[in-house]
C-alpha cells in the first residue's frame, strides 16, 4: 500500500503534533486535575516560561492543581498556599471581616513574588464592587501604596511539565531519607531548563536549609581550629556554595552569610596562600553583588517607567468617556521578522512605526486575521528585557480601524 509522505500533512496539523509532543504523556486529560511536584524546591513563575519571575518555590511531594497546559511544557496551576497579588490602595475601600471592596472598574491585579518587589505581570483585572481577601495592608502613601490580597479567581502561576507527576505517590519514586542525606543537597538529577539552567532550586539558598545553617553557625566566631588541608576545604567548599547561589535567579541572590564567613576566614589565615584565596574568594562576592545592585537598580527603572507611563496615560484620558485601560496593547499589528529563537512573531506598532508591545498568540489562536489591522489586544501581559519592551499574551483581539487609539 502507497504510504503519503509527510509533508503533505497540512502545517497546522504538524504544528499542533509538535505543540503537543512537549506535554506530558498522561493521556487523555480532564481539567483541573491534581499533579505532584517531583524535584525539591522548584520554583513556580508569574508566566509560561523563565522569562516570567518566580514567585515561590514548591516542596517535593507537594500537591497542585493543573487546569491548563501551555506550549512549552507549562502547566498553569491554581496559586498554591501562600501565593498574594497586589492592589494599588486607593482603588480599595474596606469591607469588613478582611475583605476590601475595588472602588473603580478594570483595576490591574498583578502577581506577586516573595523573592522581591517586582509586580510586572497583570492577569486580570478587576471589577468595580468585587470583594477581594486582604492579606496585608500597606502603611505607605501616594504611588506607593500597595495592598497584598489573595490572588483573584482566574489568576495561575505555572511550572514546567517535567517537575510534575499526577501519580508520583504510587511510582515508588519517592526517595528514603538516607538517599535524601547521601545527595548532601545535590539537585544534579533535576533537569536543566532550555537555557541551562536548573529550575529547582538548591537547598538552603535562602537559608532554608537546617544544615547549612548549622555550618554557618559553626564558621562564624570559631577560633583557628582548622589544619591547612581543612581550610583549604572550607575554602573550597565556599567557593562550591557561591557557585550554588549564582545559579540561582539574579532576584533571589544572597551573599550577606557567605560574605561574613569568609571575612571570618580571612582573620583565620595563617599564610600568604591562605590570605590570597580567601580576598579571591571575598572579591568575587563583591562583583556578584554589584551584578544584583544593577540588576536590581534596572528593574526599579522599569518599574518606575510603568508607574509614570501609567499616570500620563490616566491625565490624557480624563474628559474621555471610555475606559483607558480596556486593552492591555494596542496598535497596528505587524508580523516581526527575526532569527532569534523565542522571538515573538507579532508586535504592535504606532503611528510611527515604532514598536509599542510584542504579542504571542493563545493557543489555538491565529493572528494572521488581523495583520496590518489596528487592533487592541487583551491578554497576560509580561516584559522582554533584551527587546525592552512589553510583551502581551493575546486572549482576546478587538479590531479598533474606524475608531480613534487612545
Amino acid at each position: 500500500m502507497r504510504q503519503e509522505p509527510f509533508m503533505r500533512l497540512p502545517f497546522h496539523a504538524v504544528l499542533i503534533a509538535l505543540v503537543f509532543a512537549t506535554l506530558p504523556a498522561w493521556g487523555e486529560t480532564t481539567f483541573p486535575y491534581k499533579a505532584y511536584v517531583t524535584a525539591q524546591d522548584v520554583y513556580i513563575r508569574s508566566g509560561p516560561g523563565t522569562d516570567y519571575y518566580p514567585t515561590d518555590k514548591l516542596a517535593e511531594g507537594q500537591a497542585v492543581e493543573v487546569y491548563r497546559h501551555d506550549p512549552g511544557g507549562w502547566c498553569a496551576i491554581r496559586p498554591p498556599k501562600g501565593s498574594f497579588t497586589w492592589v494599588s490602595s486607593r482603588y480599595l475601600e474596606p469591607a469588613g471581616n478582611g475583605l476590601a471592596k475595588v472602588t473603580n472598574p478594570r483595576i490591574a491585579a498583578r502577581v506577586g513574588s516573595r523573592f522581591s518587589p517586582v509586580r510586572d505581570i497583570i492577569q486580570v483585572r478587576l471589577n468595580q464592587d468585587e470583594l477581594v481577601e486582604v492579606l496585608e495592608s500597606s502603611s505607605r502613601g501616594g504611588d506607593d501604596d500597595w495592598t497584598k490580597i489573595a490572588p483573584p479567581s482566574g489568576e495561575f502561576r505555572w511550572i514546567h511539565s517535567r517537575y510534575l507527576d499526577p501519580e508520583y505517590p504510587t511510582h515508588g519514586l519517592r526517595r528514603s531519607s538516607d538517599e535524601d542525606e547521601a545527595r548532601d543537597g545535590s539537585d544534579s538529577e533535576n533537569e536543566y531548563d532550555d537555557r541551562g539552567r536548573h529550575d529547582a532550586a538548591r537547598p538552603g539558598e535562602d537559608g532554608s536549609s537546617a544544615d547549612a545553617g548549622s555550618r554557618r553557625t559553626a564558621r562564624r566566631g570559631a577560633a583557628r581550629t582548622l589544619s591547612p588541608e581543612e581550610y583549604a576545604k572550607r575554602l573550597d567548599d565556599m567557593n562550591i556554595e557561591l557557585g550554588a547561589i549564582v545559579a540561582e535567579e539574579t532576584t533571589v541572590w544572597a551573599f550577606d552569610e557567605l560574605a561574613l564567613d569568609a571575612e571570618q576566614l580571612l582573620a583565620q589565615a595563617e599564610t600568604a596562600i591562605e590570605r590570597g584565596r580567601a580576598r579571591m574568594l571575598l572579591s568575587k562576592i563583591e562583583r556578584f553583588e554589584n551584578i544584583k545592585q544593577r540588576h536590581d537598580a534596572v528593574n526599579q527603572v522599569v518599574a518606575d517607567t510603568g508607574r509614570r507611563d501609567r499616570r500620563l496615560a490616566m491625565l490624557s484620558s480624563q474628559g474621555d468617556t471610555g475606559p483607558s485601560d480596556r486593552f492591555d496593547g494596542r496598535g497596528r499589528l505587524t508580523r516581526v521578522q527575526s532569527t532569534k529563537p523565542g522571538m515573538p512573531r507579532y508586535a504592535l506598532v504606532d503611528e510611527s512605526g515604532a514598536v509599542t508591545c510584542y504579542v504571542t498568540p493563545s493557543p489555538g489562536m491565529n493572528l494572521r486575521h488581523y495583520e496590518q489591522r489596528t487592533v487592541g489586544v487583551t491578554g497576560t501581559r509580561g516584559y522582554i528585557p533584551e527587546q525592552r519592551a512589553p510583551h502581551v499574551m493575546a486572549r482576546h483581539i478587538d479590531v479598533l480601524e474606524g475608531r480613534t487609539l487612545r
